[in-house]
């Protein structure tokens, strides 16, 4: 006698706290539409300040929730890290067939869907996209808005353990904005809870990130987002470089030999330098100032006021509105056309009118020399992200990092490295760390970029870098006296 074959039964699952009541709708759309009240009940909470988000509780049956989270952490992982993240994801969850995870694909995708069309007087495609993340202890999520395509609702259902408290980091941030638009400052922070479901629509204004995991514990949950062919659409605005003036040279360069260490005003040495940089792009020099003036300036970096910056969808680190004579001297120094000349020999790129390139004769009329100088302090939770460098009609450039007060025991892991990355290709080509008392100097072209990766708490105390970007000059560009190129080489 033949024996049946036993039927697999999948979990069912739907709202247990009435949330798909007519009533309860009714009464949450009423709540959602008076955009300055809150509200709070045993079936959700609504925040509104400084924009909507919505939570449902235990929004499935707790057997439920612990079969989708021990599903979830049995799926493999892809790492992912740039300049706005580091997490842990999955593939789309529309492809996975286990039991939980197909049945609260299916319950998200009708009744949960259904509810927020309600609540939002909103219409979605069919278009859901669905992952499951993890953040391990220092990773996050920064600032964004999550504006792309046809996004309009994003949500996310929580499998954290239910320890889970503000302590353990990993809160979702929500930024309050400017009267441009632009993320300021943090202005509320919603903590992850086991079997919860969080929603908002997507604007120009739902600024948030993940903070940072600051305990040995995973945060687990499901995310996503539902589409609409009526989603807002944010187009980036992109600056414009300016050129600044070069100084000029003083003749027997004093200042320059008073700042850098003497081994590097040497031909020999200039020669094996820019060896290395013609064949790399790049080269890190150590010990660039000599100790007097690297002590001065380690000195007045301490003593100044520092400020932070943004916005948060571009930047945070600190700079300051006045600098001390010491700096502004090492600033002014950056600008001249001795220093322009002391990179040329470096590099072999034509940055300054006195440098002697014995490939080219003569050199356009195009501008040439620095359209950039900084100094910035870093510390825990500072970054900048790769918008902030977007520019029209970037040219090729050179790039200088100049860091002071790093920590010995310094290490990539914590962040605060720059790291620079191609359209083309968005695996790294470059990491600079941070290194004490030492300047890099990187060629870009221009489909090429940089950001400093997000500084997390392993970084042992705050670091300062001064940055400056050049131009160099092209071919039939008139010629300057060599004879200034010739001392430097000598020196």
């Amino acid at each position: 006698m033949a024996v049946a074959k036993k039927r697999k039964i999948f979990p069912s699952m739907h709202f247990l706290n009435g949330l798909e009541q007519d009533d309860v709708i009714s009464s949450l759309k009423e709540h959602y539409g008076q955009s300055q009240k809150a509200s709070k009940t045993e079936c959700y909470n609504l925040n509104v300040d400084p924009f909507k988000v919505c939570t449902f509780h235990d929004i499935l049956k707790n057997d439920s929730a612990m079969g989708l989270l021990e599903e979830i952490q049995n799926m493999d992982f892809t790492f992912k890290e740039n300049d706005l993240l580091s997490l842990h994801q999955t593939i789309d969850l529309n492809d996975v067939k286990t039991p939980y995870i197909s049945a609260v694909r299916d319950f998200i995708y009708t009744e949960v869907k259904t509810v927020i069309e309600k609540v939002t007087s909103s219409s979605f495609n069919n278009t859901v996209d669905m992952h499951g993340i993890k953040f391990m202890q220092h990773d996050n999520l920064l600032c964004h808005s999550d504006c792309l395509n046809t996004r309009h609702t994003a949500f996310i259902l929580y499998l954290v353990p239910k320890t889970w408290s503000p302590e353990s980091g990993g809160t979702l941030d929500l930024f309050n904005s400017d009267k441009d638009g632009n993320p300021t400052d943090v202005g509320k922070s919603l903590c992850p809870k086991f079997n919860t479901f969080s929603w908002f629509e997507v604007s120009a204004k739902s600024w948030h990130q993940v903070s940072e995991i600051l305990e040995d514990d995973i945060r687990w949950s499901i995310s996503g987002w539902f589409h609409s062919e009526d989603s807002p659409i944010v187009n980036p605005i992109v600056d414009e470089f300016v050129m600044l003036p070069i100084l000029p040279m003083d003749s027997d360069l004093d200042v320059l030999k008073s700042w850098i260490s003497l081994k590097y005003l040497n031909l020999e040495i200039s020669s094996e330098v820019q060896e290395k940089f013609q064949e790399d792009s790049e080269v890190s020099l150590g010990e660039f100032l000599n100790p007097e003036k690297y002590s001065a300036l380690c000195a007045a970096l301490q003593s100044m006021d520092w400020v932070t910056v943004g916005p948060r969808d571009k930047k945070k680190y600190q700079v300051c509105n006045k600098q001390s004579a010491t700096v502004l001297e090492f600033m002014e120094l950056l600008k001249t056309d001795a220093f322009a000349l002391l990179l040329s020999h470096f590099t072999g790129l034509p940055l300054s009118t006195n440098y002697d390139d014995p490939d080219c004769d003569d050199f356009s009329d195009k501008p040439f020399g620095m359209i950039s100088s900084s100094v910035s302090r870093w510390d825990h939770g500072f970054y900048s992200l790769l918008c902030d460098q977007e520019v029209d009609n970037l040219p090729d450039l050179l790039h200088i990092f100049y860091h002071t007060e790093v920590h010995p025991e310094y290490d990539v892991d914590a962040g605060g490295y720059v790291s620079f990355i191609s359209h083309s290709d968005k695996e790294p080509l470059l990491v600079i760390p941070p290194q004490d008392n030492t300047i890099s100097l990187v060629f870009t072209r221009t489909d090429e970029f940089g950001f400093t990766k997000y500084i997390n708490a392993k970084l042992p105390k705050p670091f300062y870098c001064f940055n400056a970007r050049y131009v160099s000059r092209t071919p039939n560009e008139e010629r300057g006296n060599s004879d200034l190129s010739n001392e430097v080489s000598h020196l």
